[in-house]
């Protein structure tokens, strides 16, 4: 019996996406939405002991989820890479008691992101996966005990305006951005000068789009006014399936990559041949590759044939101009770089070349500051662990309510609530970096944890 004849039951988190998967899916599939946690975390730090307590308005799923458990050849879960989802994932072992339970991620809907979402399903090792959850439940509750220390989330705040992470965007005094060749350690408050133009000129590289990266030019192109109406949006793109054809636009949108897999990089070669007169596809050697540890990859048009002109008639104005974004930065990301920009150096950074690229400035006499983006902003969170793709647009716009964060256009600052912390961003960055570390070890103990918090 071929594995695509065997009934699979595909369990994911969203009912909507629940149906769209269920439309491509082999009739072989069977697919049920968690719609969120059907279980709630509670985790006990005297026992250090996690539990799933079922939730009483989840009884008909649980039911039905046992039902076509008993039935499935092959159970696979298909939740988001994040604390989240690993919960969910982890409580659903829990209540299946199968061994045989695998993961799988959704990188697109449609025939093609199915048939790979059931072929690069791996068997869950769901006891590995309860200490991760064990140990970030321990670490946090330890991080709270600390009345000194704000929350997590706000120390990792802080820490993006600190020296501790390299600095790649500046501001001119017109507002204007400017970006350097490499990153550069340097003071937040630093002013840079920029001295004499070289004789190379700079090449402004596109990467492919992660989630940070397509809520920044919503803002930047005005298309919304909020970072959290521009996700919602991004959402709808991605359920939303052509009229004619019933097949969808984009993949998957809630990501931290800037890359695509190998095999994504070769289906967007062949279709760019068909509707590219100019250009040059990007080699080999340039390509954002992403590794077989990274679960979703940029953010892309799955046809470029679809091009914006082609869609616009059946998509919303506001769909519409997000698919426009997505498409042409794409496009930009997967050929080579034409725009050359003139580059100047610093007498501080000799090393260091600083372009516009917005525009061929010819201001040699422009002083430069370090400035954080929303993009930027978005990837150190992530990196920090605090911050999913998944909820970024809605917690940017909380921090910026709550006053720790102000969000000019692209860039981002501290608020009047985070300015207190801003000293110790450095502290908090190393202690956070250093616990996510911890999180991983099979014997991490509340001692350890103390011991890592100066």
């Amino acid at each position: 019996m071929s594995a695509g004849s065997i009934y699979t039951l595909l369990i994911v988190e969203s009912p909507v996406i629940a149906r769209i998967v269920q439309r491509y899916a082999p009739s072989s599939v069977y697919v049920m939405s968690t719609n969120g946690y059907a279980w709630k975390p509670v985790y006990d730090p005297k026992k250090h002991q996690l539990k799933a307590i079922a939730d009483p308005d989840q009884i008909g799923f649980r039911k039905e989820l046992k039902q076509q458990a008993g039935w499935a050849g092959n159970i696979i879960i298909a939740t988001d890479p994040d604390p989240s989802g690993d919960f969910i994932a982890w409580s659903l072992c829990k209540f299946l008691k199968d061994p045989s339970v695998k993961r799988s991620y959704i990188q697109h809907l449609g025939k093609r992101g199915i048939e790979r979402l059931i072929s690069t399903a791996e068997v869950i090792q769901p006891n590995l996966m309860e200490q991760r959850l064990k140990n970030r439940s321990l670490i946090r509750h330890l991080w709270k005990q600390n009345g000194n220390r704000p929350s997590m989330e706000v120390a990792a705040l802080a820490s993006i305006f600190s020296d501790y992470f390299k600095y790649q965007n500046f501001r001119d005094q017109s507002g204007q951005l400017w970006r350097s060749n490499r990153p550069i350690r340097c003071n937040p408050d630093e002013w840079i000068p920029l001295k004499d133009r070289v004789n190379e000129m700079e090449y402004h590289t596109h990467d492919p789009l992660s989630t940070f990266d397509l809520l920044q030019l919503a803002i930047e192109n005005e298309i919304f006014a909020s970072l959290e109406n521009a996700q919602n949006t991004l959402q709808q793109l991605f359920t939303h399936t052509l009229d004619y054809s019933e097949d969808p636009l984009i993949s998957y949108p809630r990501t931290a990559a800037n890359s695509f897999f190998s095999e994504t990089w070769s289906e967007l070669q062949k279709q760019f041949f068909k509707v590219q007169a100019e250009g040059e596809f990007k080699p080999m050697f340039i390509r954002n590759i992403t590794g077989t540890d990274v679960a979703h990859e940029s953010i892309y048009p799955l046809d470029l044939t679809l091009t914006p002109t082609k869609v616009s008639g059946e998509l919303l104005s506001t769909l519409r101009d997000l698919y426009s974004v997505i498409y042409n930065q794409t496009v930009k990301a997967i050929s080579v770089p034409k725009e050359k920009f003139n580059a100047y150096q610093s007498p501080f950074h000799p090393d260091i070349h600083f372009y516009c690229p917005d525009s061929d400035s010819d201001s040699p006499s422009a002083e430069l500051m370090p400035v954080r983006t929303i993009a930027e902003t978005g990837s150190i969170l992530n990196q920090l662990g605090v911050q999913s793709a998944s909820s970024f647009g809605k917690k940017m716009d909380q921090r910026q309510n709550q006053n720790y964060l102000k969000i000019d256009g692209r860039f981002v600052k501290p608020g009047k609530y985070l300015t207190p912390y801003l000293n110790n961003g450095p502290v908090y960055a190393e202690e956070i970096s250093t616990l996510n570390k911890l999180s991983e070890n099979a014997d991490l103990t509340a001692e350890t944890i103390h011991a890592s918090l100066s």
